[in-house]
């Protein structure tokens, strides 16, 4: 503790903005980490939260995925012994049409046995609605409120409100207001109730139900309920309400993986940040450490003293990166709940954050890890430094020839083992660490390369600017550490903005690609204005209806459910697969594409993507078992295609096996091809005047939809801006971080120059010269180890993320882009140190040292 208050104490009030740029690696690449996790995290958490508040008493459920099941099944539910009630249920969330409220979870029920499981509380209005169901029974378009709900929208018991539904937008009146907690505080508050045959009319469910949610009879074990279940139902769901959790966390685990790239990266850059700083710390403090030798001080102690340092620092950064990531967290939570809500229909917001202490303390633990390994090195450095020589002055930041040499040799290991990696692809590791032993090597050559690049631009420098521009060279080439730390980290940054941007480029242009060919309609007949949502559904007739519109040439009817296959959840696609086949010839990955169709058409397959072949290793040929409500079937797949429905897969089937099987008529959307000469806007005035007042309906065209697709592509990449942010910040970190460290360790140096004559512009310009040589060396070095992390990227993402193949396409428009904020940032970052290059004191520079 002396010594930590002699030597360190003394360092960190004398150059506090260098300490704080040492932290702000780690503040950054925890709050990352924090925000993202804890942000996924609150999301979950608060699903998890509605379904045990809708569960109520419920021990089990039983579904069959999304496309419900008939009403006869709840009487063969209710049959079995083991079952003491069972009720039906549907839930939808619908937009309520009221500004900012977002999305209304309607809950449909049937209150004459759903008491048994949920408790119903009304503040006030008509208590017949609970005491006697039939009187809800009698006014079909009744509806019950939660409190918050009400009260953000001023109303009350016999309020009117508007709601869309399948027969177009109708008034419900409120019968009743629960009251706070409980059920009514279930998906934020937003929650409102129905009879369950109304639900059924208000989203076109027909005489279906979504689920059968069960309390097993006193005296019986839930797993003998099960199983009893199970074998009475053998193509259904039964589970527990908490397991339909577990698939929304399946659905939601790419942002997991996204939050953790970015913040190891934020992390690793930052480390290089607190080695370059550290080891320059050492290096100044030499006189310190070698007084403090000859006093008596072990190696130990010296080593203690600094490693003690990078522990402060990094708790210190650990938890202001912890206060960031938990201020940032619900603007991230509402962003992510949006998008699941976009690319899945699943609507969910966040109303609280929760914050994990498990993570919180990983965080922590995570960011004083970074720090203290950053400063081993420089603490072994500093432990060895001969005591004498520490007393004298010289160019201690010279790396020797043999350093150098070392550096190149542990590279060349490294990238000789890269064949090896690629020979064992088979082995999900390999890659990993084929990426990992590229990482390091041009880690390893980064101060070779600095410093070669240096040396090239040295006579470019000179030329330009013949005083300024040569000092600036020797300043970095005579201090390859400070200069080779400062690069490392940039390089890291820039390789990691090349890796998402190409990722980004190439994904645009495959989905892009894929709409050309899978969006071919002319129109598209909706039951809601977002394609995702399939809550509501058309009749099958409406389809008749669509075909005798004038200039409607072919109909063909998607039903889009999820069932969980294999414990995923997979979209299943029933369409008319010969009229698939013909008209949406989407790339054949394996099996012929005529072959194929005509297969599924017969109902002896189906079709899969390539995403659900690459993620869960699914071949040509191979049986899968798919649940449905007349049991398990066994289809083989008889072709896989390049789809991209749905990032975790899908399967296309045949319309009518669909139907047949799943006893479902239902239509999600109409995909409408015009007859030659048609004008589609003339046919799609015609589609509303006919149907919209008797239903609710949505008439998209080609370009609406495809911009539709393109907008939600755009807000998935949202992450990846923000991840490019990051990287660009971290960047900018660590140039400032170099050049204070480079002015302080200077600054004799800079005295000398001003003493003999030399003008502030002058040493102005030798500073900004140094910050744009450090830019432009990362950049160069930086595209150089983006292109091979793009390699790597895209093969990660093809196997272990999204399962698509993506083509590699280097992003050259965003490396362009890069180098005027490169040099710009470089330019921003150097005015401070600039300045305060030469608005210091002259003598305390010449006394310095």
């Amino acid at each position: 503790m002396i010594l930590l208050r002699l030597l360190s104490w003394q360092y960190v009030r004398k150059h506090p903005l260098r300490c704080l740029m040492t932290t702000a690696g780690i503040v950054l690449g925890v709050a990352v980490f924090v925000a993202m996790h804890t942000a996924n995290q609150s999301v979950l958490a608060a699903f998890y939260q509605t379904i045990d508040r809708i569960a109520g008493s419920t021990q089990l459920e039983v579904s069959s995925g999304e496309t419900g099941f008939d009403e006869s099944v709840l009487d063969r539910v209710q049959t079995l012994p083991e079952v003491r009630v069972a009720v039906p249920v549907i839930e939808e969330a619908a937009r309520s049409g009221l500004g900012g409220q977002g999305s209304l979870l309607i809950l449909g029920v049937d209150m004459t046995g759903d008491r048994n499981l949920r408790e119903y509380q009304l503040e006030g209005g008509d208590n017949d609605v609970i005491d006697d169901p039939l009187v809800f029974l009698a006014q079909p378009y009744s509806i019950i409120l939660s409190d918050g709900f009400a009260r953000q929208n001023r109303l009350a018991v016999n309020s009117r409100l508007l709601l869309g539904t399948m027969d177009g937008e109708k008034e419900f009146t409120v019968r009743g207001i629960m009251k706070p907690g409980g059920l009514a505080s279930a998906f934020g508050g937003n929650l409102a109730v129905m009879d369950i045959y109304a639900a059924q009319k208000v989203f076109g469910r027909g005489r279906h139900f979504d689920r059968i949610d069960i309390a097993v009879q006193d005296g019986v074990r839930v797993e003998d309920c099960q199983a009893k279940l199970r074998e009475l139902l053998p193509g259904f769901t039964v589970e527990s309400p908490g397991a339909r959790g577990s698939q929304f966390e399946s659905l939601s685990r790419v942002y997991a993986m996204s939050g953790n790239l970015t913040s190891a990266f934020a992390l690793f850059i930052g480390m290089f940040i607190i080695f370059n700083t550290f080891s320059i710390a050492v290096a100044q403090r030499r006189n310190e450490i070698g007084i403090l030798r000859t006093l008596g001080a072990t190696r130990g102690q010296i080593r203690a003293v600094f490693l003690g340092e990078s522990v402060v620092a990094g708790l210190a950064g650990s938890i202001l990166g912890i206060g960031l990531g938990l201020a940032i967290a619900r603007a991230m939570a509402n962003y992510i709940g949006g998008l699941l809500g976009e690319v899945y229909g699943i609507a969910q917001g966040a109303e609280q954050i929760s914050a994990n202490p498990n993570l919180l303390l990983l965080a922590l633990a995570m960011g004083v890890a970074t720090s203290l390994i950053a400063a081993v090195i420089p603490a072994w450095n500093a432990a060895r430094i001969d005591p004498v020589l520490a007393l004298q002055k010289g160019k201690h930041q010279m790396a020797s020839a043999g350093e150098s040499r070392a550096r190149r040799i542990a590279a060349l290991i490294a990238l000789s083992a890269l064949p090896v990696c690629m020979a064992m692809d088979r082995m999900r590791a390999s890659l990993y660490v084929a990426y990992g032993l590229t990482t390091i090597a041009a880690l390893l050559l980064a101060p070779s390369l600095s410093l070669w690049l240096m040396r090239v631009f040295r006579p470019v420098l000179r030329a330009m600017f013949p005083v300024e521009g040569v000092l600036a060279a020797d300043s970095l080439i005579q201090a390859p550490r400070r200069t080779s730390g400062a690069v490392a980290a940039l390089m890291l940054s820039l390789a990691l903005v090349v890796a998402l941007g190409g990722l980004a480029r190439g994904s645009y242009h495959a989905i892009s690609n894929w709409l050309n060919v899978a969006f071919n309609p002319d129109l598209f007949v909706t039951a809601s204005e977002r394609i995702t949502s399939r809550g509501y559904r058309f009749p099958a007739e409406v389809g008749d209806q669509l075909a005798a519109i004038p200039g409607v040439e072919e109909v063909q009817r998607v039903r889009s459910p999820r069932l969980v296959i294999g414990g995923t959840p997979v979209m299943v696609i029933a369409i008319e697969a010969e009229s698939a086949g013909r008209r949406v010839p989407l790339p054949a990955v394996a099996g012929r594409l005529d072959e194929m169709y005509r297969l599924a058409s017969q109902g002896k397959g189906v079709i899969a993507s390539e995403n659900l072949s690459v993620l869960h290793g699914y071949k040509l040929g191979d049986m899968l078992e798919i649940p449905s409500p007349d049991g398990i079937l066994h289809l083989p797949i008889v072709g896989i295609i390049r789809d991209y429905s749905d990032q975790q897969g899908s399967l296309i089937m045949d319309r009518a096996f669909y139907v047949q099987h799943w006893h479902d008529d239902s239509v999600n959307i109409f995909r409408l091809y015009l007859r030659k000469g048609a004008e589609a806007s003339v046919v799609k005035r015609t589609i509303l005047d006919t149907l919209s007042g008797r239903r609710r309906i949505f008439v998209l065209g080609n370009a609406d939809l495809r911009k539709y697709v393109l907008d939600i592509t755009d807000q998935w990449f949202g992450l990846t801006y923000i991840q490019i942010a990051v990287a660009v910040l971290v960047a900018i970190l660590g140039i400032v971080n170099t050049l204070t460290v480079s002015i302080t360790d200077r600054r004799r140096e800079l005295g000398v120059l001003r003493a003999i004559g030399g003008m502030r512009s002058q040493i102005r310009r030798t500073i900004w010269l140094e910050a744009v040589s450090i830019g432009a060396v990362g950049l160069i070095l930086g595209l150089a180890l983006g292109a091979a992390s793009l390699y790597y990227g895209l093969e990660i993402s093809q196997r272990d993320v999204l399962g698509l193949h993506l083509s590699y396409e280097f992003p050259f428009r965003i490396a362009g882009l890069l180098l005027p904020v490169i040099i710009g940032a470089a330019l921003l970052s150097a005015l401070g140190p600039a300045e305060s290059a030469v608005r210091g004191s002259l003598v305390e520079a010449l006394e310095y040292e």
